[in-house]
């Protein structure tokens, strides 16, 4: 990033010439590589008739800035931000532009770093706790300035010495494992020569790594491919590359000193999560009743949470309105359901950058009424049966016999059903559909209906009735 003329040329034979010199100026940038898209980053964000003007002329799309820092630990140093504030970043985004947030915190410690900063500790312990705090106060910013959603949040670690990779390598996996526990995507940004090189080293050491990796270059060329120390293949779509450092650009008018990078296209997470439901059991015998779906996130921050919103019926009613959300950080509910309960519930899901899913299929399930809700109309017969549902059933040897329920409100009727006989089902008088065979049986309806469900005989065959599911969709 951007330091001070002098920390720069003492840093040079750390990240060698190249980094640190300005790039030559030139008639604008090279066009990114495919995948990848360009962005600026200055010292202090410009202002927003310059930002709009550049939007409008300028090949960038996607500007970083500097949050505010915790003054114990500020190495902003030059970074005045007299134009940044929350309308800034809402303007700027509504013109068209990704907005990625950089912290500059405690800089390496001191053993490795001569620069005038303030250290992290190399003690392996105390640097993660700082890690942590970093995290925290970095957040806190984000949220002061409405960047809540869609990018990581970078550290800005300048080039250090050899000899402190322990506590670098502790510093940089608190970072981002408390920025994950905070819901956030974690960046970070350096020299190849040290910041990115124990970067690099954290997924061997079993540490948490940074879901995008921000490199120094000054290369000139505007690509990701290829980011030594990074190993190929490594990071992928999740990668930048300051490619120029103080170059002076001119677009709409307006001149600012900027670096510039390429920057993966999937580094901004803007895609919402998705949810699957695997096939669920229209009816159950059982009062308990797990619900369970997956979800998945191609947008790459992972599912932070999900939300279950729910309606109950008792056995025939008609169903309520929907609960209020419930957040859970799993992906599964497990149910009571009384006899004849219809139960049915949809999900949502929020990735760790706050892009939320819409609300699932509606997707349901009931619990059997036994036998004995159903009025026997007739020779039927009620009997023990210790392989039945709820160990009774509903006998009958006659043609023209009915069970029938009060009032209800269904779609789908499930039967357990049994013997050789077959059963006309009717709503009212009607006839809707004929069920015959042993086991659950279902007939679905083309609409909802309200009325007095009927079972009747046809035959003087065998027909044994166990329980009777009712669904309103």
């Amino acid at each position: 990033m951007r330091l001070k003329p002098l920390i720069a040329a003492a840093l040079a034979s750390l990240c060698g010439a190249a980094l640190i010199q300005p790039a030559a100026q030139a008639d604008g940038p090279p066009s990114p590589a495919p995948g990848t898209h360009l962005m600026l980053d200055a010292a202090s964000a410009p202002s927003l008739s310059t930002v709009q003007r550049w939007q409008q002329a300028s090949p960038y799309s996607a500007i970083a800035v500097y949050l505010p820092v915790n003054l114990r630990v500020d190495n902003r140093h030059d970074k005045v931000q007299a134009n940044l504030t929350a309308d800034w970043v809402q303007a700027v985004r509504a013109g068209g532009w990704q907005v990625l947030p950089i912290y500059v915190g405690l800089q390496a410690p001191h053993k490795c770093d001569s620069g005038t900063f303030h250290y992290l500790s190399n003690d392996a312990t105390k640097a993660a706790q700082q890690g942590r705090a970093a995290a925290v106060d970095a957040v806190g910013a984000a949220q002061s300035l409405g960047i809540t959603a869609g990018a990581p949040i970078v550290y800005d670690m300048e080039a250090y010495a050899s000899g402190c990779s322990k506590a670098m390598r502790a510093f940089y996996s608190a970072w981002t494992t408390k920025l994950h526990a905070l819901g956030r995507q974690s960046g970070i940004y350096g020299s190849r020569n040290s910041t990115i090189t124990d970067v690099a080293a954290l997924p061997g050491h079993g540490q948490a790594a940074p879901d995008a990796v921000w490199v120094a270059t000054a290369s000139g060329q505007a690509q990701t491919a290829s980011l030594p120390p990074l190993p190929d293949g490594t990071w992928p779509g999740k990668r930048l590359n300051q490619f120029n450092l103080g170059v002076t650009r001119s677009y709409g008018g307006a001149s600012v000193n900027i670096d510039e990078s390429a920057v993966d296209d999937a580094v901004w997470d803007t895609t919402a999560p998705t949810i699957g439901l695997p096939a669920q059991a229209n009816a159950t015998t059982r009062s308990s009743y797990l619900f369970d779906w997956t979800g998945s996130d191609t947008g790459g921050s992972g599912v932070a949470r999900y939300e279950i919103r729910t309606k109950e019926a008792a056995f025939g009613r008609s169903l309520g309105h929907w609960s209020k959300p419930i957040k859970l950080g799993h992906s599964q509910r497990r149910v009571r359901l009384s006899s004849g309960e219809q139960w049915c519930a949809q999900v949502r899901a929020t990735d760790h950058a706050g892009n939320r899913s819409h609300w699932s299929r509606r997707t349901c399930t009931a619990r059997f009424a036994d036998d004995r809700a159903l009025h026997a109309a007739g020779h039927w017969r009620r009997a023990h049966n210790g392989s039945a549902y709820q160990h009774t059933t509903t006998v009958a040897r006659h043609k023209g016999l009915t069970l029938s329920t009060g009032t209800a409100r269904f779609r789908s009727i499930g039967v357990l059903l049994h013997g050789t006989g077959t059963v006309d089902v009717l709503i009212g008088h009607r006839k809707v559909g004929t069920l015959s065979g042993s086991g659950l049986l279902w007939l679905h309806l083309s609409s909802t209906h309200h009325g007095v469900l009927r079972l009747r005989t046809v035959s003087h065959a065998k027909v044994a009735v166990d329980g009777l599911a009712l669904l309103g969709v």
